[in-house]
């Protein structure tokens, strides 16, 4: 009797350790399809080839688009009083169409200040460019083929380097990053909101030049005028030919902050100083784009996003 009952508990009891195993297989099932997936992220990021992603071409259409209707109204709105309320509301519209594709970007210096602050990946770097470059020249020709070949730009004056022109796109380009980082950082805000912050960062960092722009050009023609009465003096006071009037400075509306935008506007000649609105034949129409605009604009945009990453940080150091 004993030995039946012993017998019969040890058939029920078997059972136990197959519904054991069969909790345990699971287990490592699941184990084993959770842990898969960070692998294979691993591999990609560490090995294997960048993975682009899949909307890139609505990417780069985004950016050419956003760029191009940017740069039309910087070379069309010809008053520099209005001109940084004009550009803000166009970032923000831009924000809002295309900020939820590609983040709107739309300035050469921002996708470059973005990457110092690790916020893009390399290799999207040359796609921003490209279709900004894109977009920039796609303003030009259309500009140039409504006025009939009258609007061109020269490249003669690529290399000259001017340290006020320098100092106005840095600073204005550090002021509008440092905004720019400070939206895209908040979460807790609307699209609505982050397009309103973004365009207003833009002509806060436009309005803050613009002001700084009267004292270069008034310092600027000081030196000239010292220069001309020296110059008097001797009896060399005409400028040679192929020379301008006046200093650099004196020439530039403003700050582009905005390498693209730098590209397809122009300086002022002599005789738009002297009221004239339209370039004479024998007139050069330099761009705006030279050696310090880029410099100045891509360092300006790394030094305000990352000064803002540091105050972040410090603050949420001390909460």
């Amino acid at each position: 009797m004993a030995t039946s009952k012993t017998k019969k508990k040890v058939a029920t009891a078997k059972p136990a350790p197959k519904k054991a195993k069969t909790a345990a297989q699971s287990a490592k099932t699941t184990v084993t399809r959770v842990t898969s997936a960070p692998s294979t992220t691993k591999k990609t990021a560490l090995g294997g080839k960048p993975k682009l992603p899949s909307n890139l071409i609505n990417i780069v259409l985004a950016e050419s688009i956003g760029t191009f209707v940017l740069t039309l109204v910087a070379i069309v709105a010809t008053s520099y009083f209005m001109l940084p309320f004009y550009i803000g509301l166009v970032m923000v519209v831009m924000v809002l169409a295309i900020g939820a594709i590609s983040g709107s970007h739309i300035n050469p210096a921002v996708t470059f200040g973005l990457w110092t602050m690790r916020r893009i990946r390399t290799a999207l770097v040359p796609f921003y460019w490209i279709a900004q470059l894109l977009g920039a020249m796609a303003a030009i020709v259309l500009v140039g083929a409504v006025s009939g070949g009258v609007f061109s730009i020269s490249f003669e004056n690529f290399l000259d380097f001017s340290w006020s022109i320098f100092a106005l796109e840095l600073v204005g380009t550090a002021i509008f990053m440092f905004g720019f980082a400070a939206v895209i950082n908040r979460t807790d805000v609307r699209s609505t909101g982050r397009a309103i912050g973004l365009g207003m960062s833009l002509t806060i960092g436009l309005v803050a030049t613009g002001a700084l722009v009267s004292y270069a050009q008034s310092n600027a023609v000081a030196r000239q005028q010292a220069i001309q009465a020296e110059a008097a003096a001797d009896d060399q006071n005409q400028p040679q030919e192929g020379e301008r009037s006046y200093p650099r400075e004196v020439y530039i509306n403003g700050a582009t902050l905005n390498p693209a935008i730098a590209l397809a506007t122009t300086e002022r000649t002599d005789s738009q100083l002297q009221g004239n609105p339209t370039v004479q034949k024998d007139e050069v129409a330099y761009t705006r784009l030279g050696i310090e605009v880029i410099l100045a604009t891509l360092i300006g945009a790394a030094l305000g996003g990352n000064l803002f990453l540091l105050v972040n940080y410090r603050s949420q150091i001390e909460a």
